[in-house]
């Protein structure tokens, strides 16, 4: 778990944030950024290195010495420096508190602003061990492409709520006031309440009343602004001190045009359903559902949750359609014998293995049985079988050279080693063109 440590944040000079932005811009196309990137990027005249051996210390950067590359990577602390520094030149952070809660993507701690009042500060941490499938659970990328820079994932995560926030505030639901958004923190209005699991059936003045209540908001969310929350529970429900509910955390908020969204909506439901039944002994009749009680049809979609989603769930489903046609055709082409216009190729392979039994004779001979050989033939060229050969093999041979890049190799004696080796070769190659013989 990463622990926010602000209290180097004050003595970080001009300098080094530059060399820290140049580490983050560098990483939108490097999984390690070379030192002389960073030179160039931060356009700093000299002391890049130094500078990043103090980043090191800090652990704001770290030193990654790869197989064939060596450079420098962003840690989660340094990205929580990026951020908080802009958020301090704006005003709208000037202290950080303790922290009041912590989940499988984010943080909360209290903050104070520049005008004296309290706030809360989220800070987004994607890629935790109980939580790394985010590629699978959320649709944060565009087209349905996989991010695999958990930094990137957790900028795209705090956009995307500070945007559905911003979007339900104006619309006048019971949600905190977002006040502004940086890389993966998310600073929004500080509610006075109680989270609901931490209430007892004594606190819960009216369980009936409460229930509706809840269950009013799912079916308002959907209808009025064309949404599910889609978790929807009791760690995310705050009761203030009106016994109204508040709702929070909002990264996997969709559209009800999503595919997903009947399943996203009865599990909201069921989840309410639960709690009232096994904390408070309530059960009611009143259980809603997306088909009957929102008009999909009919309602105002906000754009920021129907930008990107519908057509990653298109994409996804139109290719996986296409590659399940393509595998159903490739399995049915091989046993149809075609004889007209083409010219037949024989599988040998299918040959060899291939033996069919056949059932009893209809003209009498009654209870033989018997195992031959079948040729089938193909309407596949042999420049199309020989492609698709060459492209399995090529595909094979990146994915093991991909393997063998990316493997990491620990110590600094691989760096001087692969330093001698360079130079040797290139002395080498010196000595070849002038006609030397090397040492």
């Amino acid at each position: 778990m990463v622990k926010l440590d602000v209290s180097l944040l004050r003595y970080l000079t001009v300098e080094e944030f530059r060399v820290l932005t140049a580490v983050e811009m560098g990483m939108k196309n490097h999984e390690v950024v070379p030192v002389s990137l960073v030179s160039t990027i931060s356009s700093l005249r000299s002391g890049v290195s130094k500078i990043l051996h103090q980043l090191c210390q800090h652990k704001l950067v770290s030193y990654e010495s790869g197989k064939r590359f060596d450079g420098y990577r962003l840690t989660y602390k340094g990205y929580d420096y990026l951020s908080l520094n802009v958020l301090r030149n704006r005003g709208i952070v000037s202290e950080i508190g303790t922290q009041i809660g912590v989940g499988k993507e984010s943080d909360v701690y209290l903050a104070m602003n520049g005008s004296g009042e309290r706030v809360v500060i989220k800070i987004h941490r994607l890629g935790r061990v109980c939580f790394r499938r985010v590629n699978d659970k959320r649709d944060y990328q565009k087209n349905g492409n996989k991010v695999h820079s958990f930094l990137y994932l957790s900028r795209l995560a705090a956009k995307r709520e500070f945007s559905f926030l911003e979007a339900l505030y104006e619309r006048g639901f019971a949600v905190p006031k977002p006040f502004d958004c940086n890389r993966h923190c998310v600073v929004m209005q500080l509610i006075d309440g109680t989270l609901l699991n931490n209430l007892s059936t004594e606190d819960i003045e009216n369980v009936p009343l409460l229930y509706d209540k809840l269950m009013n908001l799912i079916i308002q969310l959907a209808n009025d602004c064309g949404v599910v929350h889609g978790d929807i529970n009791e760690f995310n429900i705050m009761i203030d001190r009106n016994n109204e509910p508040i709702l929070i955390d909002f990264p996997q908020m969709i559209s009800v045009g999503h595919v997903l969204a009947d399943e996203y909506f009865t599990r909201d439901v069921n989840c309410v359903v639960d709690f009232f039944k096994r904390k408070c002994n309530y059960v009611s009749d009143y259980i809603p559902s997306l088909s009957k009680d929102v008009k999909i049809e009919n309602n105002n979609v906000i754009k920021v949750c129907n930008e990107d989603e519908m057509t990653i769930w298109k994409d996804t489903n139109d290719s996986e359609r296409e590659s399940k046609s393509i595998e159903l055709h490739e399995t049915i082409e091989p046993l149809a014998i075609s004889t007209e216009n083409c010219e037949p190729y024989l599988l040998e392979a299918h040959v060899s293995n291939l033996k069919l039994e056949l059932d009893k004779q209809s003209d009498g001979d009654s209870s033989s049985e018997a195992a031959i050989s079948v040729s089938v033939a193909t309407t596949f060229s042999s420049e199309d079988v020989r492609r698709k050969i060459r492209m399995e093999r090529e595909k094979k041979m990146n994915k093991s050279n991909v393997k063998n890049a990316t493997r990491k190799v620990k110590g600094a004696a691989n760096v001087v080693s692969r330093e001698r080796r360079n130079n040797y070769h290139r002395i080498k190659e010196d000595c070849d063109v002038h006609k030397h013989e090397p040492f």
